[in-house]
């Protein structure tokens, strides 16, 4: 393997693990919430912690999603110009 395409690939890795985080993140915290306030309030429905999970992981992509697609941008214009450098 070559030496410069190490780099790529540790940026590449780091970046899927920058895009994933903030839903992840608003997913796991609305989880944690909505099952508190169920276990709190005595609601059994299956239901409401999947849809408060896609509603504000849809949020947190449209919050986010111009800074993270600015990253993939930024990204795949280093890898295209590394592309004739690597043997």
């Amino acid at each position: 393997m070559s030496q410069s395409l190490l780099p790529l690939l540790s940026s590449g890795l780091w970046l899927a693990v920058l895009c994933s985080l903030p839903v992840l993140l608003i997913a796991v915290l609305s989880a944690v919430v909505t099952s508190w306030l169920q276990a709190r309030i005595g609601i059994t429905d299956s239901s409401l912690p999947v849809a408060m999970r896609l509603v504000l992981g849809m949020v947190a992509l449209f919050v986010t999603g111009p800074y993270l697609v600015a990253k993939l941008v930024v990204f795949s214009t280093q890898v295209w110009s590394a592309l004739p450098n690597l043997h």
